[in-house]
């Protein structure tokens, strides 16, 4: 049986990851800390700590066959600019070596769509990929650049659990932007089905560097999706579009190629709706 690392196995991704592959890999996980594992809370999964020891040591106690990265910090809980290079480049780049000097057979990373000058989690996250690229003759490198995703059990801090959470409150208003930005949204399972695809698949798919964008076929503007969330939860909120200017290197129109993903046999299981109506549902 061949062993995984994930890295942020008590995220959102990770955990779900986790819990899909453990039946036919030994997990191993990767995380900040071991203080509230609540994700996998019901899983015997081995965890080591980047905050409480060198994570270099599972390296040593373990035989890792493939890594999956998909810790991030996002910088939407005030995180330090330090705190989300050390967790989207730093710690990364040290995980990678390591993979690296041990004989790993490959380095799945999970990516942004995203401009790098969006935000410091996006420069961040660009840093480590272009890295990646650079060590490519090094060890088989898959990197996933994740459009939006979402599902039951997200995070708080996820946009569309927000904007659930806020509607369902009954807020008097939510101040927005125009919300005519494009956007592709990816339904938990299908963002998993993603990965263990790539799994499956992997001694297939050629060449040191592949990149695949995991994303639906279908845009959809912030505000009809806001406008959605609105009437399926019922909500008598107020949505304020036009209160709050767009960011700096907006992304207006999210650009869509995901056909090496599909040539790989994936295909996405839901619909940008019929995701939000699973979400809010549960």
């Amino acid at each position: 049986m061949k062993t995984i690392l994930i890295t942020g196995i008590n995220g959102y991704l990770g955990s779900n990851l986790a819990k899909k592959l453990k039946h036919d890999y030994q997990i191993i996980g990767l995380e900040y800390s071991l203080n509230n594992l609540f994700r996998i809370s019901d899983c015997d999964f081995k965890v080591y700590s980047v905050k409480e020891g060198d994570p270099k040591k599972l390296f040593t106690e373990n035989k890792i066959d493939i890594v999956i990265h998909t810790a991030t910090f996002y910088g939407r809980q005030n995180e330090t600019v330090r705190t989300i290079a050390d967790a989207n480049f730093f710690i990364p780049f040290s995980l990678l070596d390591e993979a690296i000097k041990k004989g790993c057979s490959a380095f799945i990373n999970t990516d942004t769509v995203l401009d790098r000058f969006v935000s410091t989690y996006a420069l961040t996250k660009r840093h480590f990929q272009e890295w990646l690229y650079m060590r490519r003759n090094e060890i088989k490198i898959v990197n996933l650049q994740l459009e939006h995703f979402f599902g039951p059990g997200c995070s708080k801090t996820n946009f569309v659990t927000a904007m659930i959470d806020r509607l369902n409150s009954n807020e008097k208003v939510i101040d927005l932007t125009l919300g005519e930005q494009q956007r592709n949204f990816v339904y938990i399972d299908d963002v998993v089905a993603a990965y263990l695809k790539i799994i499956e698949r992997l001694s297939e798919i050629k060449g040191p560097y592949n990149n695949f964008q995991v994303a639906t076929n279908e845009l959809i503007s912030i505000k009809e999706l806001l406008e959605f969330l609105k009437e399926n939860t019922q909500s008598v909120t107020s949505l304020n579009f036009g209160a709050i200017a767009y960011r700096k290197n907006e992304l207006m129109i999210s650009s869509i190629d995901n056909n090496a993903l599909l040539e790989l046999g994936w295909q996405p299981q839901y619909t940008i709706k019929e995701g939000l109506l699973k979400t809010i549902q549960n």
